[in-house]
């Protein structure tokens, strides 16, 4: 009975389509007036910011390569440019270097002289350098910029990009010996009297007492020689000399960049207190004997230093 009843209402009710075909169609005419246009935004101009174009240009993975120009396919390859980018470093005339290093990373910093390297050398060896310190004999760290470490070595200046292999060491020519050969220039850290008052053959070394007493009169004039910090790390502790530049005292005595100093006439200095406690004991001293560690391309080399003062 109520499928009978079910079929009945289903025949009496007419199709979709003719119930859609019998309405009268909607006046076009009549609704144009309340339909609501289409609303066109403005959007407000964004001039053109300097530091956000040089951190979209650069690339990551391949610091030396030229951005791609607006309107060029993008699946371009990039080709490589001979030399750092210009306008982005404040030593355009660099070359590339053909030191046997290699750049592995870059810690950089906007402060200037902050910034770290870390540097390959051929034998295997990895070391990390400051802005200052040098990385072999004359050559120094002038700057890391994007991705990119300045060297300067006999007044040029050579530029060395990351991930470049360490290139072969170039057979040494010999070079004739100049008739007039040029006076050394005095560096612009070197005290006055301090490579006549200082003399050393390998490690020993003499010093003049009253340079000593100059220095102690006046000892704000240490500041300009080196950097020194406390120091502990893989169980060495005392303090680690660094910007030890041509010049300085710390470099006429045989030191160098990273060096940490452990004792002076076997006290042991790793605080602040105990150097301070040591200094104060040791400024009538006629003699000193410093243990220090060497670090050379990676190794640790146990020194010492004896000074002798007259």
């Amino acid at each position: 009975m109520g499928t009978a009843v079910g079929w009945q209402i289903m025949a009496d009710v007419p199709p979709l389509e003719a119930r859609v075909s019998d309405e009268e169609p909607e006046d076009d005419e009549g609704d144009a007036d309340a339909t609501t246009p289409n609303k066109e935004y403005q959007y407000a101009s964004r001039q053109p910011d300097a530091r956000q174009a040089t951190i979209t240009s650069y690339n990551v993975f391949c610091p030396t390569c030229a951005p791609l120009e607006e309107g060029g396919e993008a699946g371009a390859a990039e080709e490589a440019v001979a030399g750092p980018r210009r306008g982005q470093s404040e030593y355009p005339e660099a070359v590339r270097t053909q030191l046997p290093l290699a750049l592995v990373a870059t810690m950089e910093a906007d402060d200037p002289g902050i910034s770290l390297a870390t540097l390959s050398y051929a034998d295997g060896g990895t070391s990390v350098f400051a802005e200052g310190e040098e990385v072999l004999d004359d050559v120094t760290l002038l700057s890391v910029h994007l991705g990119i470490v300045y060297l300067g070595q006999a007044g040029r200046v050579e530029y060395l990009p990351l991930g470049d292999d360490v290139p072969p060491p170039k057979p040494k020519v010999p070079q004739p010996a100049a008739e007039d050969e040029k006076e050394p220039t005095k560096s612009k850290v070197e005290l006055d009297g301090a490579s006549d008052a200082i003399a050393c053959n390998g490690n020993s070394c003499t010093v003049e007492r009253r340079f000593v007493e100059q220095l102690l009169a006046s000892p704000a004039q240490l500041a300009t020689q080196a950097t020194v910090r406390p120091y502990d790390k893989q169980g060495l502790q005392g303090f680690q000399l660094q910007r030890v530049r041509k010049g300085t005292i710390p470099r006429m005595l045989g030191f160098r960049s990273s060096d940490v100093i452990k004792s002076i006439n076997g006290q042991d200095i790793r605080s602040v207190d105990e150097a301070m406690r040591l200094f104060g004991r040791l400024r009538s001293a006629s003699h000193l004997s410093i243990d220090f560690v060497h670090g050379v391309k990676g190794k640790r080399y146990e020194k010492r230093l004896e000074i002798d003062i007259i």
